[in-house]
């Protein structure tokens, strides 16, 4: 349970740390900040529930697609900037970034 309460921290820690680079690098207003911190509460709410209740599988990929979607659908007007940041990096950056959040998502699918 230890190793849990610690991993969760470290992956809620990331998760606050991103909302606040994309906030600061896009220069937003309140409006879509607000919205950009609501996703990231959403985030770590899910992860924190996930790791701390027990509910089915089925459940668990339904409430998970459910903040996904309300996620994005929230924050629409950023992830267009932010995709087209991605798009123009290097090819190398692409793919270490790619890895990266790939081998959390992994990590955090194993462990939670």
């Amino acid at each position: 349970m230890t190793f849990t309460i610690v991993f969760l921290t470290a992956i809620i820690t990331l998760i606050a740390s991103k909302t606040r680079t994309i906030v600061l690098r896009n220069n937003l207003d309140t409006k879509k900040e607000k919205r950009i911190l609501i996703t990231g509460v959403l985030l770590a709410l899910f992860l924190i529930t996930n790791a701390t209740l027990p509910y089915p599988q089925s459940l668990y990929w339904f409430i998970g697609l459910g903040v996904a979607f309300t996620s994005i659908i929230l924050s629409y007007s950023v992830v267009k900037i932010e995709i087209k940041r991605f798009l123009s990096l290097k090819t190398k950056d692409k793919i270490v970034n790619i890895l990266f959040y790939s081998l959390l998502i992994v990590i955090t699918n194993i462990y939670l």
